[in-house]
């Protein structure tokens, strides 16, 4: 981050300084942090309340480790801290001061699915040519997004994440983005407590537009996506209609070739969903004509994302590791990429969360779509039941103790298993256990 005085930080901020002298005012800040167990010297705290957590407990610890006062909007212990109404709202207001102030090229990205993986093919892309910022991990909600901006010091772009759990939360992430281009991914069942169904989802991720000043691009394959108006719309795809069409040359377990009429394009990830995010980053690129070579080599740079339909090949059987997270859509894709790999086909499925009434349903549906694609399904907890009973057949488990047990006794050389569930049940452990207590045999056949 570019030092700041901390006195323009009140001024943007409109804050109340409370027991902070003139020369403490010319104190500079070269850091933001809301965590007061990680905060170094020189970075400015905001207190923030969570549903678990309230900063305004930790701000005397805070304030020590950093040497500056706190952004509060209670008052609290000490005579060393800037009072604000509102400690959320005031991070955002300042990270879009700083957005200002350091004035790259914003792109931001949101979507039901493949926001991150259009991200990191979009970045790699760029740095190809630029300076370039790229969102840290899952820094991409009404914390994480401004925390993200507060890394830029002399980057010329910065590609963004933006996601949602409540109406609302992108309208406010694009105003403090501002962004100079932005995608939208893909509508999908996500997040569903909070939007009912596809169209809310549809009406969340379209107020990307509100702080958005050049084109938007959207899958032209995507029929609600389809329906969106707006003068700078911009469609990529398969289908041949869209603005930037192409088509899938080659699919493998190692990767995927797509390309237009004129040039081939290889990315490293399996599935379509891959695919997808390749097309829209490889699109984006074209606007901005980026020339192939670059955008090919960028493209290719990219290798497997922990976690997301990552490929372990452990002896003599295969895992792959989507245990990131789950929604219908992305489960559907998943499943349709082990389906076409040869061998027995198992999946090891947890609940997919935040669905809302339509939780049971959508499970339901789920397992309906997947029938005739496995052999074999091993269901992890009573939220994800409608699965086995939508697929007619299966095993439900209480826990992963219990499902690795079981497949402990069953798996095979030549198997090919599946883990995918919402991230809140940490599936990867499972995964962690089968290769490590489990593959480790197969080495010995």
């Amino acid at each position: 981050m570019r030092p700041i005085e901390l006195k323009t930080v009140i001024n943007v901020l409109n804050g109340k300084a409370k027991g902070i002298t003139e020369s403490n005012l010319k104190k500079t800040l070269n850091g933001v942090s809301v965590d007061s167990r990680t905060i170094k010297k020189g970075e400015l705290f905001f207190a923030l309340k969570g549903s678990r957590f309230d900063g305004h407990n930790y701000v005397d610890e805070a304030v020590k480790k950093s040497g500056l006062p706190a952004v509060v909007d209670r008052k609290v212990q000490g005579e060393d801290f800037i009072l604000v109404q509102d400690s959320l709202l005031a991070l955002g207001e300042f990270a879009s001061y700083y957005r200002k102030l350091v004035d790259p090229l914003v792109i931001a990205i949101t979507g039901s699915a493949g926001k991150t993986t259009t991200k990191e093919f979009l970045g790699a892309i760029f740095a190809e040519l630029r300076p370039t910022l790229t969102s840290f991990k899952n820094y991409n909600n009404r914390i994480g997004v401004p925390l993200n901006i507060f890394r830029l010091e002399d980057e010329e772009v910065a590609i963004l994440e933006l996601a949602t759990n409540e109406k609302g939360e992108i309208k406010r992430l694009s105003e403090i983005t501002k962004p100079d281009l932005a995608v939208i991914t893909s509508i999908g069942y996500s997040h569903l407590q909070a939007f009912k169904d596809k169209k809310g989802v549809l009406l969340e991720k379209k107020d990307i537009m509100e702080g958005l000043s050049g084109p938007l691009f959207i899958d032209g394959d995507d029929e609600l996506l389809s329906t969106i108006k707006y003068d700078g719309l911009k469609r990529f795809g398969l289908n041949k209609d869209n603005d930037y069409s192409f088509g899938i040359l080659q699919e493998s377990i190692d990767g995927s070739i797509f390309g237009d009429d004129k040039e081939e394009f290889y990315i490293y990830l399996p599935g379509v969903g891959a695919i997808k995010s390749a097309l829209a980053a490889t699109a984006v690129a074209f606007y901005y004509k980026i020339p192939s070579p670059v955008i090919q080599k960028g493209l290719a740079s990219i290798k497997p994302i922990p976690q997301r339909l990552e490929i372990k090949r452990r002896g003599d059987i295969t895992i792959i590791d989507d245990t990131y997270n789950s929604n219908p859509d992305s489960l559907i894709n998943s499943i349709s990429f082990l389906s076409s790999m040869p061998g027995r086909k198992l999946a090891v499925l947890g609940p997919m969360l935040e669905l809302g009434e339509r939780s049971l349903e959508l499970h339901r549906i789920s397992g309906k779509g997947i029938r005739g694609k496995v052999d074999g399904l091993f269901v992890i907890g009573e939220e994800a039941r409608g699965l086995i009973e939508g697929f007619g057949e299966g095993v439900t488990f209480k826990d992963k103790d219990e499902a690795f047990n079981k497949l402990k006794s069953i798996l095979k050389p030549g198997d090919i298993i599946l883990c995918k569930s919402s991230h809140s049940l940490h599936l990867e452990t499972l995964v962690s256990r089968i290769e490590e207590e489990i593959c480790s045999i197969s080495y010995t056949h």
